[in-house]
């Protein structure tokens, strides 16, 4: 049998391709917002993902959210960061913002769901497209305009750090590193309709759904207590555990080796943001396993202040 050089898994052409490097200084702030199609925020069973028509699908745009995401946390930490400056109080924005995003995150779960239904029951894919989209038969439709709204929902998450910034909250890495980097990774199963998405987004707007409850019902009574809440960083640990054991079915569909020539085939679409994305989510556990230990082992399973915003910092 051939010599498999398993080294070629690493899609490093396409991670370099990730990077905003054919941008210069002039162009990279120049996005053409007038070629973006509206009507793509509509729900649609004909939902076609088109870079640069598609809102916000900008390469350029997205990175120059993260961009500004991050200059404008930090530059307001600065400002705020006076002893004699006090925090904001933002009740009634809090609430309305993490009401706002629990409704979202119902409608998201209800919609893949439903449209998940269909794809197995209505067409040959069956379950399997909830894994692999097939290149040689691949499937399209309102499933994709979901994982889209997933994407959209990224940018409006960005408030969640300004709130605790304006607040003047205890903010942990765990919580930039993810709003910045979840809006990329996203993005990177749009152009291909990555179908492992789909777990993803059904397990993450599932979570997202009774933690933004949660906050919500504390940001209009701090004093109140919801026996569940210490299982919401379980629930998120529990989430990125089980997208590592669903990536085996992706695996076992996608990943044939020739026995001839040893090479490495990919029969589902979307080796390259799936490998990028399965990184992150690596990443992602480390840091919640770390968070979940200094939290509520090494505290006596008692939550501290610092935890009950910290807790946002949540996975795709």
């Amino acid at each position: 049998m051939a010599t498999v050089d398993y080294f070629s898994l690493v899609p490093t052409d396409y991670l370099k391709s990730l990077l905003p490097t054919e941008y210069d200084v002039s162009s990279f702030f120049k996005v053409d917002y007038s070629k973006w199609d509206w009507s793509q925020l509509i729900p649609s069973e004909n939902f076609q993902y088109i870079e640069g028509v598609t809102p916000f699908s900008n390469k350029n745009f997205i990175f120059m959210a993260i961009f500004s995401y991050l200059f404008c946390v930090y530059f307001l930490k600065f400002l705020l960061s006076g002893s004699k400056v006090k925090g904001l109080s933002l009740q009634g924005f809090s609430a309305l913002h993490n009401l706002i995003l629990c409704i979202w995150s119902l409608g998201m779960f209800v919609g893949i769901c439903y449209d998940l239904f269909l794809l197995f029951t209505q067409t040959e894919h069956g379950v399997n497209a909830l894994f692999c989209s097939p290149k040689a038969n691949p499937f399209s439709g309102r499933v994709f305009y979901w994982h889209y709204m997933y994407f959209v929902s990224k940018f409006y998450e960005f408030i969640d750090t300004f709130i605790i910034v304006l607040k003047k909250k205890p903010l942990i890495f765990l919580h930039i590193w993810h709003h910045s980097i979840v809006v990329l990774i996203v993005w990177t199963w749009l152009p291909e309709g990555v179908a492992y998405g789909s777990v993803g987004l059904f397990a993450n707007t599932l979570v997202h759904i009774f933690m933004y409850y949660y906050f919500f019902r504390t940001s209009l009574n701090p004093s109140v207590r919801i026996w569940w809440k210490s299982y919401l960083t379980s629930g998120q640990l529990f989430q990125f555990t089980m997208s590592f054991i669903l990536s085996i079915p992706f695996l076992l569909q996608d990943i044939s080796i020739s026995s001839v020539t040893g090479i490495i085939q990919h029969s589902c679409k979307g080796w390259g943001p799936f490998f990028f994305t399965m990184i992150n989510n690596l990443i992602f556990l480390i840091l919640f396993i770390n968070f979940y230990i200094k939290t509520y082992l090494t505290k006596g399973g008692k939550s501290s202040p610092r935890s009950s915003r910290a807790s946002k910092a949540k996975e795709e």
